[in-house]
């Protein structure tokens, strides 16, 4: 066991922490019945949020009193009210972390001595946890994790009328525009931004333009209208 540390606090000064986690994500199905046909037709699948239990053990010991093992217990209720969620890191889960959490459920304490301990539920609106940074200057990557990723491209624009990022299987981003030489691009895929030296410039983004994902395992990116880059991202893991 060790401890939690949630909207940016270190709860290890007061408590350990015992993971309950579950056996694997459920999917939400989208189904449509058929007639004629036994049971729906599947039309895929949706990953609702994640809730995550989490047992705590107060830690402080007998040699608290009364009135201090009250004042922890207070303080621990305040640094886990977070309304606009919050980053969630859990024992036995090193390098990875949670986004957008809220504590949706808390038991009672089972005992209000230095013994004490309760059961959270955290739940991960954002179901799929994020590890390590990652970042490349070579047009071949390969990315980690268990799950689809985001890229952020960082580009030095050449002097011409446009820059281009491409994938493997077709799908590009294309910004035309005038660009001088050294203009920093920077696209940033999972919000579907792109600036030009910290400039918004979506009005020159091409409407064909498709804001792709990277998924784990290897890819050839094909860069034009520039003379560096780098593709930054996040490994994602269920």
């Amino acid at each position: 066991m060790s401890s939690v540390v949630y909207n940016g606090h270190d709860l290890s000064g007061y408590v350990t922490a015992e993971l309950v986690e579950p056996a694997g994500h459920a999917l939400e199905p989208r189904a449509l019945a058929v007639p004629g046909r036994p049971g729906a037709a599947l039309l895929g699948c949706e990953l609702p949020p994640r809730v995550l239990r989490v047992r705590l053990f107060l830690d402080a010991g007998i040699a608290l009193t009364a009135e201090g093992r009250s004042e922890v217990r207070h303080e621990l209720y305040g640094w886990l009210v977070a309304p606009r969620g919050a980053e969630l890191e859990l024992p036995g889960e090193p390098g990875l972390s949670w986004r957008d959490v809220v504590v949706t459920d808390a038991s009672d304490w089972d005992s209000l001595f230095e013994d004490g301990s309760c059961e959270l539920a955290f739940t991960c609106f954002d179901p799929v946890a994020y590890g390590e940074g990652k970042s490349s200057a070579a047009g071949t990557l390969t990315v980690g994790g268990t799950w689809a990723t985001w890229p952020v491209v960082t580009l030095t624009a050449s002097a011409g009328s446009s820059v281009k990022v491409a994938n493997e299987l077709g799908r590009y981003v294309l910004v035309e525009r005038e660009f001088a030489a050294g203009d920093e691009v920077v696209m940033d895929f999972a919000s579907e931004a792109v600036t030009v030296d910290g400039v918004d410039a979506a009005s020159g983004v091409a409407v064909e333009s498709t804001f792709f994902s990277l998924e784990p395992g290897a890819h050839v990116l094909t860069f034009s209208g520039c003379s560096a880059h780098t593709v930054a991202w996040v490994e994602r893991w269920l």
